[in-house]
């Protein structure tokens, strides 16, 4: 029988302390029983939650006790927002190359690493590359932007954006999971971020590591790094900012999305 969210609810602290970025316990627990989350987002978790995990990972594999419906709603509601767009008129303002199949209109754009192919109805990966429906609601959010607008050559910070004070701290977590990750790796790190093709550029000047990223055509992430220094007790530190002109092609969830997946992708990669 899959476990239930009261049943992990029971083994967490219970402190609603943020740490996961849920606002409290019970709303950490359900998504991870629901959505999938990963347990090992709560720092905090007691010996019989960590003796849970093995069985919560294999019910998150199988799907037992998901709740599929949300993502499903939220995907089928931004393909009917894109349905009625010009995939012809779009393709050259989202950095997207056009094309037709069986009269069905479709964008190839680079995603990551990968080449993916954007029909109006679903999204194709190559073969290397795992399918993820959040994947998919980020690159039809990103096609609904039409692009808008052209780089602004000037960074900012996540907090500079309208309406984003509720979800700074997600992204603090974000950069502190990947800084300590990475603390001590500068070089790892360095040999992770050429996998993922990042440009190597000079904006600030006392970073040890900068580096831009484009996870989608139009949308460059700039990565600061900090090396830890023992000495003068400074631990490594990350800072993500972005293009001006970032919100024009996403909107806050989806670029805490993207983020994370930078995020895992380069502490994936670094692994042996």
């Amino acid at each position: 029988m899959a476990l239930t969210v009261l049943e992990l609810f029971k083994t967490l602290p219970r402190t609603n302390c943020g740490d996961c970025g849920q606002a409290t316990c019970l709303a950490f627990a359900t998504q991870v029983i629901k959505e999938g989350e990963d347990l090992g987002r709560c720092p905090h978790l007691s010996e019989a939650a960590q003796a849970m995990a093995g069985e919560v990972e294999r019910q998150q594999a199988a799907g037992l006790g998901r709740r599929r419906e949300s993502i499903a709603i939220a995907l089928e509601a931004l393909q009917e927002k894109v349905a009625p767009l010009d995939f012809a008129g779009l393709a050259k303002g989202v950095g997207a190359g056009y094309g037709e199949q069986n009269a069905c209109p479709y964008v190839d754009l680079d995603y990551f690493s990968h080449r993916v192919r954007v029909f109006k109805d679903k999204v194709c990966y190559p073969e290397e590359a795992r399918a993820n429906p959040w994947d998919a609601i980020l690159l039809y959010n990103y096609l609904a932007s039409q692009g808008k607008g052209d780089s602004t050559g000037t960074w900012i910070t996540f907090q500079t954006l309208p309406n984003s004070v509720s979800k700074t701290k997600t992204l603090k977590r974000l950069e502190g999971e990947l800084a300590a990750h990475f603390a001590g790796k500068q070089q790892q790190l360095e040999k992770a971020a050429v996998l993922l093709k990042a440009e190597p550029v000079g904006i600030a000047e006392d970073a040890d590591l900068q580096l831009v990223f484009r996870p989608l055509p139009k949308v460059p992430v700039l990565l600061l790094f900090w090396e830890a220094d023992p000495e003068e007790d400074f631990p490594a530190q990350v800072h993500f900012l972005f293009d001006g002109n970032v919100s024009d092609y996403l909107d806050l969830e989806s670029l805490l999305f993207l983020v994370e997946q930078l995020s895992n992708r380069l502490m994936a990669a670094e692994k042996p």
